[in-house]
């Protein structure tokens, strides 16, 4: 929770931030969305609210409110906050009968310029989510993952499963580039990213090859280069992965960030 955000709303009720308990939102199950809101718009907010269906579909439930419920909930939260940049967070809950929508503003993540010029520094770690296809709350993994940054000084961690198989990181999705070639692991093992999507058609559009595969965490010595992708971070190289270092100059990697930042500014524009 934002603590610079005076309200959150819990079921079209606005209420302030001091009065937030998560324990709301950890009996039953909660599906939710992350949605970086830039000069006041919630970014490709159509896209998170497809992938909250989606991920409520995977664990055979509905979402019990209207897109258009979300969406008034959202800009209400924007404008009684007053915030203009930032995170927020639209969660539903499913217990028993009782379902919430919970929308409320999370401390940003604002990646520096160094950090986008020379690059991040990534730890791996056992660890993987049991529906990966699904953005569901895990406290439990949260709070551990957390701890590890905070402990290590990096930015981000990647998630290697039981077979020493890397998925993708613990709130962004991983990329490789070898022999200017795109790689990334199966869709069937990670989280359908928005930022990630992108990646996708930027690749397409312009003939770039792009390979799905199974990467080992062995195969890492292997690679030239690596980024992280993310609605909050946009397009972020990676200089290191435990004790395996990548080159940041890459022309692939500039070539998507910069069109990424386009894409961003042509629907900021549509949306003013």
């Amino acid at each position: 929770m934002y603590q610079k955000a005076k309200y959150f709303i819990k079921n079209n009720q606005f209420i302030k931030t001091e009065l937030f308990d998560i324990s709301e939102l950890e009996k039953g199950f909660s599906v939710y969305e992350v949605v970086k809101i830039e000069k006041g718009i919630p970014l490709f907010f159509e896209d998170h609210l497809n992938r909250l269906h989606q991920s409520a579909k995977l664990k055979n439930k509905t979402i019990p409110f209207s897109d258009s419920k979300i969406k008034k909930n959202v800009f209400k939260l924007i404008e009684i906050n007053k915030i203009k940049e930032g995170r927020l967070k639209f969660a539903v809950r499913f217990y028993q009968s009782d379902n919430k929508l919970i929308c409320f503003f999370l401390n940003p993540i604002i990646p520096t310029p160094d950090n986008y010029n020379t690059g991040i520094k990534i730890m791996s770690v056992q660890a993987e989510r049991k529906n990966p296809n699904a953005k569901i709350i895990n406290y439990e993994l949260r709070t551990y993952i957390n701890k590890l940054i905070s402990e290590n000084a990096i930015f981000e961690v990647l998630l290697v499963n039981k077979n020493g198989m890397i998925t993708e990181c613990s709130k962004s999705s991983i990329f490789f580039i070898k022999n200017k070639t795109v790689y990334t692991s199966e869709s069937k093992d990670v989280l359908a990213g928005i930022t990630r999507n992108y990646i996708y058609k930027i690749c397409k559009d312009y003939s770039l090859e792009l390979k799905e595969r199974k990467i080992k965490q062995s195969d890492l010595i292997t690679f030239e280069s690596a980024f992280i992708t993310g609605t909050s971070i946009g397009i972020l190289p990676v200089n290191q992965i435990d004790n395996h270092f990548f080159s940041v100059e890459n022309d692939i990697i500039k070539l998507l960030s910069d069109n990424y930042k386009a894409i961003v500014k042509n629907y900021l524009n549509k949306k003013k």
